[in-house]
């Protein structure tokens, strides 16, 4: 309920990436639940909103139920970089609240008319009226409902809550918008995630989003959606940086496409990745290689034996290297640092080396061909041609079948395999597919030595 006279306008969280899930912001006044399991952030959640409002020049109010003083709330709150002085806090004694919450109400209404806060947060909820039968603690919470209606507030909610306690819930009823946030306790790490349940503007964005917790506060990393847009089919040629291959593909890949170069461990994937990146950043495209097992250092020492000026390029800002061992994997966050490191540089080139990675994180392959469908669909919105390296298997595994859900995703698919011929064995590769442009159908040698891929000659009784 809104008090008379009442306008709504969208205002900022305070919470980095929580706008852009929100469709921009949240609407002012409303209510909002902060609702998750134990562990969660929710008041890490709803304090750093508070604060990042008060920086702004909001007037903001933190009621604690708590057995602590209000020195002491403040002493645990001011280890975050987020804190604000100017955050004022009221603390209600929890035991007190659980049998007589009608008190606190009348006090907590005093509180309210005399600072008249653009901003309130209410932690926790749940234990008020504690001690009530279930009728009389939902008659409160229509009365702390219609208290907060004359507020003329944002005002969060948080609760200790499951997923099916929020939907029992009365206070699911009442309030405008729900965010639920959950932490399960895995083998590598906490997995933190958030979605938004209910939200009283039509524009948010669905599903799971991952977030982390530190020092700073909640950074929370939107999951990869792909818009409605017409994607651009461009005739523009680039090169690749290996000579002849261009010859090959007639002519060079084709700008904004996506090629999957697949194969047995020892083919050279992840130079044929740093080719395509070098020589664009030698034409003047700046470009990142996002990689998941080789470090910076083995990479620009690989690339160096190699005679390509990999260190040289990067030190021009020409070339960037995002290293993310495979255990800190997030794929939201990564996604989100990418982005980034695109606008900043205004890269034209990505390398993504080994999207193997991604097993890390999605158990199911459905999920993982989503997210690097999505994530292929949003290089191409934003003028990147990309390339990914897949396979990282022995030798003599069908790398080919293994990779079918992101091979069939990708306009350029090359399998590099080893074969053997007479006594020896022979790198070879083949040109499996290449959208709008004919290519070169047989099975093809090269080799590799300290001046990088020579392309050789075709194998045509193979």
């Amino acid at each position: 309920m809104l008090g008379r006279g009442t306008t709504l306008e969208t205002k900022f969280t305070g919470i980095p990436g929580l706008d852009e899930i929100l469709g921009g912001g949240i609407i002012a006044p409303s209510t909002i639940l902060i609702a998750g399991n134990p562990g969660s952030g929710r008041t890490t959640f709803g304090v750093q909103g508070l604060c990042e409002a008060a920086k702004n020049g909001e007037n903001v109010l933190y009621v604690c139920m708590t057995s602590k003083s209000e020195s002491a709330v403040r002493e645990g709150l001011s280890n975050y970089d987020f804190y604000e002085e100017s955050l004022n806090i009221r603390t209600f004694n929890i035991s007190s609240v659980e049998r007589d919450p009608l008190t606190m109400l009348v006090e907590l209404g005093n509180i309210v008319a005399s600072l008249k806060p653009d901003r309130v947060l209410i932690d926790p909820v749940t234990p008020i009226g504690f001690g009530f039968p279930e009728a009389e603690r939902r008659r409160f919470m229509y009365s702390l409902n219609s208290a907060i209606g004359e507020w003329n507030a944002i005002v969060y909610l948080t609760g200790t809550m499951s997923q099916s306690d929020v939907c029992r819930s009365v206070i699911s009823d009442v309030v405008e918008g729900i965010v639920y946030l959950s932490q399960e306790i895995e083998r590598r790490g906490s997995k933190r995630t958030i979605k938004i349940m209910k939200m009283n503007r039509p524009n948010y964005i669905e599903g799971e989003h991952s977030f982390d917790i530190s020092n700073s506060g909640i950074e929370i990393y939107p999951r990869i959606t792909t818009h409605d847009t017409e994607q651009l089919s461009p005739e523009t040629r680039i090169d690749s940086g290996i000579p002849r291959f261009n010859e090959l593909i007639r002519g060079g890949l084709f700008e904004l496409s996506s090629t999957l170069i697949a194969g047995n461990t020892g083919t050279g994937k992840t130079l044929f990745g740093l080719h395509f990146i070098v020589q664009g950043a030698r034409d003047g495209d700046a470009g990142i290689i996002s990689t998941f097992e080789d470090s910076p250092a083995e990479l620009r020492r690989y690339a160096s034996s190699l005679g390509l000026e990999l260190e040289e390029l990067e030190q021009k800002g020409l070339i960037k290297i995002i290293y993310t061992p495979p255990p800190e994997i997030n794929a939201c966050r990564h996604t989100v640092e990418l982005r980034k490191n695109i606008e900043e540089m205004g890269a034209k080139r990505i390398l993504l080396d080994d999207i193997s990675g991604f097993d890390y994180v999605f158990g199911d392959p459905v999920a993982k061909r989503e997210h690097i469908a999505n994530m292929m669909r949003n290089f191409k919105d934003v003028g990147i041609t990309s390339m990914l390296i897949s396979g990282n298997r022995a030798a003599g595994n069908n790398v080919l079948t293994s990779e079918i859900p992101v091979s069939s995703l990708v306009d350029v698919l090359i399998l590099l395999k080893h074969v053997e011929i007479g006594k020896e064995i022979k790198k070879t590769m083949s040109i499996m597919k290449m959208h709008g442009s004919d290519h070169e159908k047989h099975l093809i040698q090269y080799d590799i030595d300290s001046e990088g891929i020579h392309i050789g000659e075709f194998l045509k009784d193979m």
